[in-house]
């Protein structure tokens, strides 16, 4: 199977919206989500971080698998949110090299993650390094499920989102934290289109190529406790036989709408967004 991976500017584009700014006198501030800075090299940061990271209370390390670590600035300075293997998102401070304190602990134990690859039980949660503001003082994650699909000279990667409330209130993360479900997040399709040699010499683009991501606008409700969450559905089509500037670009809008819990999630949420031609086969 090929694997088509998730072009890189998708992940820059799918933080641009507005920030939220609890502490500040401008209560009008757009809101907007606050991209995290993932830590590449532990070592670096902290020598000592195996002793003072993973010998917290409900954290855990082991020797094959590193923990990803995303950097937040702050207006006092640096905040941390390291996923760790035992299912765990925590916010951590570091005092100093090898001096980290637990902020915050959330466990996905009981969450309903993806499968791996291979259908084994993940290890990890898989978010993108992003936080949304959900409502007063309360934060979501993107979990992410990817799913990999492999054509006759092609395939396609989906990665479909569930947002998720980290509660500071809470430690036990359960379907009740998600408060968007099966969102179209990104994706990629490439689907050969040349079969002789004639047409791979004649042909201009010798393959369908489709590519799409999700941009999200935040605002507040005076009515609720949580914010508004607006989705656009970004869709770049080239089709073969055609020259790249014969591609085609297309923009969808809905409102999202909270999961209902006594419902259970159904589908795509929204069902009209494209999704590189419906998404994958099977889900």
């Amino acid at each position: 199977m090929k694997t088509i991976s998730v072009l890189k500017h998708l992940s820059l584009a799918l933080v641009a919206s507005a920030l939220l700014n609890a502490g500040s006198t401008q209560a009008q501030s757009p809101l907007q989500a606050v991209r995290l800075r993932e830590i590449k090299d532990l070592d670096k940061l902290d020598p000592n971080w195996i002793m003072g990271m993973c010998n917290l209370p409900g954290l855990e390390c082991n020797k094959v698998e590193e923990p990803k670590l995303y950097e937040r600035k702050t207006e006092t300075g640096s905040e941390y949110y390291a996923v760790m293997v035992n299912r765990t998102i925590s916010r951590l401070a570091m005092k100093a090299p090898g001096q980290w304190q637990v902020l915050n602990r959330w466990s996905f134990e009981k969450y309903p993650l993806p499968a791996s690859e291979d259908g084994s039980e993940v290890r990890m949660v898989d978010i993108h390094p992003a936080l949304y503001p959900t409502g007063s003082g309360l934060w979501a994650v993107a979990v992410l499920n990817r799913i990999r699909e492999g054509y006759s000279g092609g395939g396609a990667e989906f990665v479909i989102a569930d947002f998720v409330t980290l509660d500071p209130e809470m430690t036990e993360v359960t379907e009740d934290q998600r408060r968007y479900n099966n969102v179209p997040f990104s994706c990629t399709k490439t689907v050969r289109a040349c079969f002789t040699e004639k047409e791979q010499k004649t042909s201009p683009h010798c393959q369908d190529e489709t590519s799409g991501y999700l941009t999200l606008k935040f605002e507040l409700n005076p009515a609720s406790h949580f914010h508004d969450w607006t989705a656009t559905w970004n869709e770049t089509s080239w089709p073969a036989g055609v020259p790249k500037s014969a591609q085609k670009k297309t923009q969808q809008t809905e409102r999202l709408e909270p999961i209902k819990h006594d419902v259970g999630p159904k589908g795509f949420m929204p069902k009209s967004f494209a999704f590189c031609e419906g998404g994958p086969v099977d889900f």
